[in-house]
C-alpha cells in the first residue's frame, strides 16, 4: 500500500514539473511575440515574406539582387515619344527578383493602374512627421502580396519584378512622391537610393 502511495507521489511531482515547464515556455513565447522589431517579426513568421535589406544610400534598395539603373528620373526619349517625363527610376534586378518596401508604412494602392501595370503605393512618415509615398510599378501578374490598408515593414516583400503595363522589359519602376496639399509630386529617387553617386 505504501508503495502505491510513493508511485502516486512521484507521478504527481513529474506532472507538476511538466506543467511549470510548459507555463514558462508559453510565457517566453508570448513576451517574444510582443516585441515588434523586424528581427523578431522575421524569426516568428515565414521568412519568404521578407527580403534581405540592403542600403546603398539613405533608403533601402526596393529590388532584390539589384544590377543597374536602366532609366533615370526626368525627361527622356521613351517608347518613341521624345522628351517624355519619367517620374521615377527604373531598377533592374535578376528576373524574378523580389520587390520590397523601403520603409514601414501603409498600403494606399495595390492592383492594376494603367501604364504602370501591377503596382503598389505605400504611405510613409519621415522623422519630422511629413508624409511621403513610395510607388512600385510593372510587377508580375499574380505577384502582389499586399492589400490596401495593410501595414508593412521595411524589407517586406510586396511583389515580384516584372514587365506589366507600358514596359519594354523586366524591371521595377520606383518613385518617391512628396505630399504637398492634395498633390503628390514625384522627386528623383536616386539621391535617396544611392547617396551622392547616382548610378
Amino acid at each position: 500500500m505504501q508503495m502505491n502511495k510513493n508511485i502516486y507521489l512521484v507521478i504527481g511531482i513529474v506532472i507538476f514539473i511538466l506543467l511549470i515547464g510548459s507555463y514558462f515556455k508559453i510565457t517566453n513565447i508570448n513576451s517574444n511575440n510582443n516585441d515588434k522589431s523586424l528581427e523578431n517579426i522575421i524569426a516568428s513568421e515565414d521568412k519568404e515574406e521578407y527580403g534581405e535589406i540592403k542600403y546603398n544610400g539613405k533608403m533601402a534598395m526596393p529590388v532584390e539582387n539589384f544590377i543597374k539603373v536602366t532609366s533615370k528620373f526626368g525627361y527622356r526619349e521613351s517608347h518613341g515619344v521624345v522628351h517624355s517625363n519619367h517620374t521615377g527610376i527604373d531598377l533592374c534586378g535578376n528576373i524574378g527578383s523580389k520587390v520590397m518596401a523601403v520603409n514601414n508604412g501603409e498600403i494606399t494602392h495595390s492592383g492594376w493602374q494603367n501604364g504602370y501595370g501591377n503596382c503598389v503605393e505605400i504611405k510613409h512618415e519621415d522623422e519630422q512627421g511629413n508624409t511621403y509615398y513610395t510607388f512600385y510599378g510593372h510587377m508580375r501578374d499574380n505577384s502582389l502580396q499586399v492589400v490596401k490598408g495593410q501595414q508593412v515593414v521595411i524589407g517586406q516583400v510586396i511583389g515580384i519584378q516584372g514587365s506589366t503595363g507600358n514596359s519594354t522589359g523586366d524591371h521595377l519602376h520606383f518613385e518617391i512622391r512628396k505630399s504637398s496639399g492634395t498633390n503628390k509630386d514625384a522627386i528623383d529617387p536616386a539621391p535617396y537610393l544611392f547617396g551622392e553617386k547616382e548610378r
